[in-house]
């Protein structure tokens, strides 16, 4: 019985690879909407169903190795959604992603859906297995998300987006800690830069010197 059981969840796991490996390939190509969605299987193959709600996610088995390729299918989804955010990638046609979308603003509507399931899917990956890359996939689903906030939004109540892009920074700067490289260097460094400047547009309104309420100086 034993022995059956542990076939059945090797085939389980050599499937999930093999579904991965076929979405790395498509994912190469451009596809993006079809890796997303062969991703997505393999999740489905390995993620532990049936738990208590906001249960945080895990595998079936919670080895960890099936934990770690979990997240990889989770982060690899997340990269996924993340490029079709920023218009890249083709639709299996081979036409160009963006060219469905026939007004702007149809496609900035998509974006702010796209990354906020970009988000909430990199995060699924960073808390089972947070590596460097899953690790800066969330902090660029937050950075882009803050950066494309409309304007009056931004300024109405500026600590809530700030926060976020401080959020961002924190994961690039974990993602630094943990594997060094030069993306999250340079999206790290963007982050500063787009705080900086927020603060120096709110010091103009407020007395020389005093910085506005929403500006951590310890982050």
């Amino acid at each position: 019985m034993r022995g059956s059981n542990s076939a059945r969840v090797d085939h389980r796991i050599q499937e999930a690879l093999q579904k991965r490996e076929e979405g790395l390939a498509r994912y190469n190509e451009g596809d993006l909407i079809s890796a997303d969605e062969i991703f997505g299987e393999a999740v489905h193959l390995l993620e532990r169903l049936g738990g208590p709600r906001g249960d945080q996610p895990r595998s079936v088995t919670g080895a960890d190795h099936e934990e770690q390729l979990l997240a990889d299918c989770f982060s690899n989804r997340a990269q996924c959604i993340l490029d079709m955010a920023e218009g890249k990638g083709q639709l299996p046609d081979g036409t160009p992603f963006v060219s469905q979308f026939e007004e702007q603003e149809h496609f900035e509507y998509f974006k702010k859906q796209a990354l906020k399931q970009a988000e909430e899917v990199a995060e699924k990956a960073c808390l089972i297995w947070a590596d460097d890359r899953s690790l800066y996939r969330l902090g660029l689903a937050r950075m882009l998300s803050a950066q494309g906030a409309k304007v009056e939004a931004m300024w109405m109540m500026p600590e809530d987006n700030n926060e976020i892009m401080k959020d961002a920074g924190r994961c690039f700067l974990k993602s630094l800690k943990t594997k060094p490289s030069s993306g999250a260097q340079q999206r790290l460094d963007e982050v500063k830069r787009w705080l900086l400047e927020r603060m120096r547009i709110s010091t103009r309104s407020i007395n020389a010197g005093q910085l506005p309420l929403w500006f951590d100086r310890d982050r």
